[in-house]
């Protein structure tokens, strides 16, 4: 609409100058609308890809140094990082191309490879991506690598799941979040995207398997390079393993060889380097036995070593029939396939994925799985009918056109300069860039007539545990931030109502009672000192919200009863809880000199349990270090800052900057874990990590920026934030992707249930830092 105007105007200014004299028309200049960025004018400069590489064997590897090959084509100006993964124990003599190796179980080499391409100047990441060959639970330490990048990232799914387990369901999740372009090499991959995972339309792209470019060629030509004159050829490629159905075609061929006496069967490939390590050659050797008890042994010949292009493209072009027998249907594409194609190979196939819709239109033949004798009819027709198999050639190489690595490349390229438009770089160095608002599914989910559910089972809320005043207001606190953010459904709102309604009956006149069983009775008359401080917090962040002022005026006549009593919890958290509380107070509701002397009570005691347990070093207001610890040092940061006394301002920033430290380990955030740890111990135990100590970290944090004004506060509120996102010692995200996070961190790797604590801490992070950055 903008630029429609724009030509109008300039219309309107020529048809106004006519008639002018030419001195008057040459001092008006019409200004042309300004025109669109294209892909076209974004110059590609610095590029990275990611994958195997030869001389790792296997599919993947030689895919990605073709892509690359197809892709400095496309691209001669740019500089390439050529990123070789290495699997456990391995080593590779990389060709000069590959410009870095990560270890496969290495989590900090991904940490550390995102900030070099980040630092370098690349300007878009080609991700090869497959389960297995990235480290971590379903190779989760790749999220690790792709979370702290500043640039588009175009994935190629090698495997596209129909019925991923959790861990490789969460992995996807996170995969496609972070991925500016998700490219499948089958119409059947976008569509599983799409039903499976809910992927939309304008995020996914079908490139073709690349293949080479080479004319087509009668076959007799090649056959007597390889000794094969006078012979009909099958040919099968690939790693032998037992999922490539060899056992199918080597069935069939006592049927075959009744029409073509002259045939043989080329089983070409090296056999996979995982089954060579279980069980040595035990697989090949069978395969052999039984063309030998089936007397074929002479109509099959087997090629025992990894084959390089241009042998391959050689054997291709001699043989007469491809035949892909794979056992299953869910391969979503086949690198051998595409080859055979592009080379006009007639072939016949399974019906896996790949080949329903490469073979469609009578490009090929499909046989049912495990049919020998499906495949010796289509086999014994195709060899014995020149003209049949000449015209099947020529459909398969038309069809093929769109496979040549050129366009394959020109794909990718055109994608990439796309995705690089759209990206919106930050500002600075953006590791952590928070993400968008977090969905409130799982929060609904949880949440019943009565107020939300204190645990989880998985998923579901655990009914057996009823609720308790510690979530409920921890649920409020979240509704009263996130509305100070932007408007609130009406659903949203009344989320809010059911909360605040269950706090409104816990208190009892002299504290909140805590839990409630799922048949609504209390089960505790009160009094626990840390429940009654968050659900005073709670009230505040009512009536400091932008909730309905119903709400805020029961938040503040509650509040004022409820400060009457704080005096008497003696807990530490408690006190350091309602030190920052009392101060977000001053000035909504109570007297403000009443305030003040309370505010100094708190913060004083707070900052002489620090004076008597702070020595040797070891800067902390206690023996051990337990739950909510950072909210400690907040507390008295905060009551010092109010109350103007540096002393306890410094002892504050002491004790957060020793904890701070405690809460590093490798670079990453470490949460202290929910098992205590003594005193005199070095170091604390990694597990159980909870999100609960990320929030309070986070918190934390965000209140020393303020108050200090040391960006360096930003940065560890950044990166405690990253941990929900994989940034952690296990390299796994918090988060279901569907609003949910699950409990925590433990030596096995996730806890997965969802309990109303775990569920709330990532909204209520999210939201601190959105309303602070």
């Amino acid at each position: 609409m903008l630029q429609a105007n724009s030509f109008e105007i300039a219309g309107h200014l020529e048809a106004e100058t006519e008639g002018l004299p030419h001195s008057v028309q040459s001092g008006l200049k019409v200004i042309a609308p300004p025109r669109l960025m294209t892909a076209e004018d974004v110059d590609l400069t610095h590029a990275a890809i990611i994958g195997n590489f030869p001389p790792r064997q296997c599919g993947l590897a030689t895919f990605t140094r073709d892509m690359y090959t197809c892709l400095s084509k496309a691209l001669p100006d740019a500089d390439w990082n050529v990123i070789a993964m290495n699997d456990p124990g391995a080593t590779y003599d990389y060709p000069l191309e590959v410009t870095h190796q990560v270890p496969q179980n290495d989590i900090k080499a991904y940490r550390d490879l995102a900030d070099e391409l980040n630092s370098n100047g690349t300007q878009v990441l080609f991700v090869q991506h497959e389960f297995g060959i990235y480290g971590g639970p379903s190779g989760a330490y790749l999220i690790a690598c792709l979370e702290r990048l500043n640039m588009p990232i175009v994935t190629t799914l090698h495997t596209v799941l129909e019925n991923p387990n959790d861990e490789q369901r969460r992995v996807m999740n996170d995969l496609i979040r972070l991925s500016s372009t998700l490219v499948t090499m089958a119409h059947k991959g976008a569509a599983i995207l799409k039903r499976v995972y809910g992927v939309a339309d304008t995020h996914i792209t079908v490139v073709p398997h690349g293949a080479p470019s080479r004319p087509l060629r009668n076959t007799n030509e090649f056959k007597s390079l390889l000794h094969l004159s006078g012979k009909k050829t099958l040919t099968t490629f690939g790693l032998l393993s037992p999922n490539k159905g060899i056992e199918t075609v080597i069935a069939a061929l006592p049927e075959i060889r009744k029409t073509s006496p002259d045939v043989v069967y080329l089983v070409i490939g090296a056999t996979h380097p995982h089954l060579v390590r279980d069980e040595g050659e035990t697989y090949r050797d069978s395969l052999k036995q039984m063309a030998k008890d089936l007397g074929v042994e002479d109509n099959i010949r087997f090629i025992n070593r990894f084959i390089n292009d241009n042998d391959l493209i050689d054997i291709l072009q001699a043989t007469d029939v491809y035949v892909t027998p794979y056992l299953t249907e869910t391969q979503i594409t086949s690198g051998t396939l595409s080859y055979a194609l592009a080379l006009g190979r007639p072939t016949v196939s399974t019906p896996y994925w790949h080949a329903v819709e490469a073979l469609a239109n009578g490009v090929g033949t499909l046989c049912p799985f495990n049919d020998s004798g499906a495949f010796a009819t289509a086999i014994s027709a195709l060899l014995g009918d020149d003209k049949m198999r000449s015209d099947m050639s020529m459909r398969a190489y038309m069809a093929a056109q769109p496979s040549r690595w050129s366009a394959v490349a020109q794909a990718y390229v055109n994608r990439a300069r796309h995705d690089v438009i759209a990206h919106e770089a930050p500002a600075e160095h953006d590791a952590h860039a928070l993400p968008a608002a977090p969905s409130w599914a799982a929060i609904q989910r949880m949440t019943d007539d009565c107020g939300i559910f204190q645990h989880g089972r998985y998923r579901l809320p655990d009914r057996q545990h009823g609720y308790c005043a510690d979530d409920n207001a921890r649920a409020l606190s979240m509704v009263a931030r996130q509305s100070n953010l932007g408007p609130l459904t009406a659903e949203q709102t009344q989320l809010a109502y059911r909360y605040a309604a269950f706090m409104n009956h816990a208190w009892n006149g002299e504290g909140f009672r805590n839990f409630m069983s799922y048949g609504r009775q209390w089960l505790d008359d009160g009094g626990f000192d840390d429940c009654n401080a968050r659900s005073y917090e709670s009230l505040v962040d009512v009536a400091r919200s932008s909730l309905p002022a119903d709400l805020r005026q029961w938040a503040c006549d509650l509040g004022y009863q409820v400060m009457q009593k704080a005096g008497a919890w003696a807990s530490l958290r408690s006190r350091a809880v309602m030190i920052k509380a009392l101060v977000r107070t001053f000035g909504v509701f109570g007297d403000a000199q009443d305030i003040q002397v309370m505010v100094r009570y708190l913060t004083r005691d707070v900052h002489d349990r620090y004076k008597s347990h702070s020595k040797n070093g070891r800067s902390w207001f206690e023996p051990e270090l337990s739950y909510d610890n950072a909210r400690v040092c907040e507390g008295l940061i905060v009551g010092g800052a109010f109350l103007s006394e540096p002393d306890m301002i410094a002892d504050g920033l002491t004790a957060m900057r020793w904890l701070m430290q405690k809460q590093t380990r490798g670079g990453v955030f470490v949460p202290i874990p929910n098992s205590r740890f003594s005193a005199d111990g070095p170091d604390h135990p990694l597990y159980d990590q909870q999100p609960l100590e990320v929030l309070a970290t986070i918190d934390a944090c965000l209140s020393t920026l303020r108050i200090t004004g040391d960006e360096h506060w930003k940065a560890e509120a950044l990166r405690a934030f990253a941990w929900f996102h994989g940034e952690n010692t296990s390299g796994l995200s918090l988060l279901d992707g569907d609003g949910g996070c699950y409990d925590g961190l433990n030596p096995n790797g996730l806890n997965l249930n969802q309990g109303a604590e775990s569920i709330l801490s990532y909204p209520m992070s999210w939201a601190a830092l959105k309303a602070e950055l």
